[in-house]
């Protein structure tokens, strides 16, 4: 774990113990990417949230009053009109566990779902840096693809053209280190 998530960690952890209440956070974005054992700084916390309602607001004005930068919510899959792949949750992996806090990550299939939702330069290099880590490969890809419902709406279009071209870099990355 990179030294920078782990004050992220234990402010969070230090927050639930004073509440007493555990919290339970699905972490995605730099975050994560460093819980896989990838580089790249980050200043926020993006994640899926489980604890009370209470908790939950007296959490973002803690976070907002201690000057860091979040997007936290009950659902990542509402963050967009693209959902993510059915059962996400269920393949999320913990990787720290104490009694007030449950840090996860997404299995890294998923991971790139939540990356591609966006779509941006720098999500398509942490995309493409996940990939080469776990080697995951199209064909996996376009599997967990399929476990998405998506709507009848213009942004399936564009979503399926950032998809296309993910598998272009994919092809061009593979061709790079043959």
């Amino acid at each position: 774990m990179q030294d920078y998530v782990k004050p992220y960690i234990k402010m969070i952890e230090t927050f639930a113990k004073a509440k007493d209440e555990p919290i339970e956070l699905l972490l995605i974005g730099g975050l994560a990417l460093s819980l896989y054992g990838l580089q790249r700084y980050t200043i926020d916390i993006d994640a899926e949230i489980r604890c009370g309602d209470e908790t939950y607001f007296d959490l973002l004005e803690y976070l907002k009053n201690a000057g860091v930068a979040f997007n936290i919510s009950d659902n990542i899959s509402g963050w967009g009109i693209i959902p993510m792949p059915s059962d996400y949750k269920e393949r999320a992996k913990t990787v720290y566990n104490s009694e007030y806090l449950t840090i996860k990550i997404l299995d890294p299939v998923d991971f790139v779902f939540s990356k591609l939702m966006r779509g941006t330069e720098e999500d398509i290099r942490d995309i493409l840096d996940v990939i080469r880590k776990f080697n995951i490969t199209k064909a996996s890809i376009c599997s967990r693809k399929s476990l998405i419902r998506f709507p009848k709406d213009p942004e399936t279009l564009f979503f399926n053209k950032k998809f296309q071209r993910l598998m272009e870099l994919m092809n061009e990355d593979k061709q790079d280190t043959a």
